[in-house]
């Protein structure tokens, strides 16, 4: 089945690159990379694409399908996958609904962003356009890219996933983890934060295993850290052992929302350099 890939733009060099990631990223898979520019023409576009001053008088939709055939005329150069096909939507409104209601009415499998800098910040604290997505998007996975950040054999070598094991997980929650692992060739690495030492109950030796069993298929390993909070044990976990991409699940009140609030009290700001891959618990 042909995947549905969702990438908003605003024609920035970040935004260029979440996209090329993803053509690496599913060089042998069939996709359809719908490549979406939102537009407001009441407060004019400045906010959305470098270079537009506030007080210039521009056409926003019009600058809007320029910009996305110009991608479309650089994409005319690439040759991933033939397999690959490609759609523009440039659409006026406010960027969170917007996404949200493409991920309502099409079958998205996931979202690429490209975010401006060495580092991946989507915590709300952050104030951005970026972080207010992550943090009210329902129903969607989301792949956040670095702006430097390039995909290549030697590049990616494993995929961070910390856990609380407090919960179990859909399969669907899941997928996205999966599909990532296995179209990058990484294995995942499972890591639980024992902030008091206390080893794991039965109920999370429970909830390990049936982790295990989602990740039957994919290499993975399980990783304990203890006495550390989560955001010192991620951060040091993914620094001793250079991984490169880290994948995080969010519940609408929970572990993501804590890490990074935790952060601001650990000395390290909880800003990622390497992909993050944000699940979505799913309604």
């Amino acid at each position: 089945m042909e995947k549905q890939i969702l990438v908003p733009t605003n024609f920035s060099k970040h935004a260029w690159n979440a996209l090329v990631f993803g053509l690496k990223l599913y060089k042998s898979i069939s996709c359809n990379f719908i490549l979406l520019n939102v537009y407001d023409d009441g407060r004019g576009i400045s906010d959305r694409i470098p270079g537009i001053k506030p007080e210039e008088d521009i056409d926003a939709k019009k600058t809007s399908k320029e910009g996305l055939d110009r991608i479309m005329q650089g994409l005319s150069f690439r040759k991933e996958n033939q397999n690959h096909e490609f759609e523009t939507l440039s659409l006026e409104g406010d960027l969170e609904e917007v996404v949200q209601e493409i991920v309502n009415t099409r079958s998205i499998d996931l979202i690429l962003l490209g975010t401006e800098g060495a580092n991946v910040n989507i915590h709300s604290s952050y104030k951005s356009k970026l972080s207010k997505l992550a943090d009210v998007l329902q129903n969607c996975a989301m792949l956040f890219i670095p702006e430097d950040f390039e995909l290549t054999d030697q590049s990616v070598n494993e995929i961070v996933f910390p856990s609380t094991l407090r919960f179990p997980f859909q399969e669907k929650e899941l997928d996205p983890l999966k599909d990532l692992a296995s179209n990058s060739a990484s294995p995942i690495r499972v890591l639980y934060i024992d902030s008091d030492g206390k080893g794991l109950s039965e109920e999370q030796e429970r909830l390990k295993e049936n982790l295990e069993e989602h990740f039957s298929a994919i290499k993975n390993t399980f990783h304990r850290l203890t006495k550390t909070t989560a955001s010192t044990g991620i951060h040091l976990f993914i620094e001793s052992r250079q991984s490169t991409m880290l994948a995080l699940y969010k519940r609408k009140q929970g572990f993501f929302s804590k890490l990074f609030l935790q952060s601001k009290g650990d000395g390290i700001e909880f800003d990622p350099s390497v992909p993050v891959l944000l699940l979505k618990e799913l309604d």
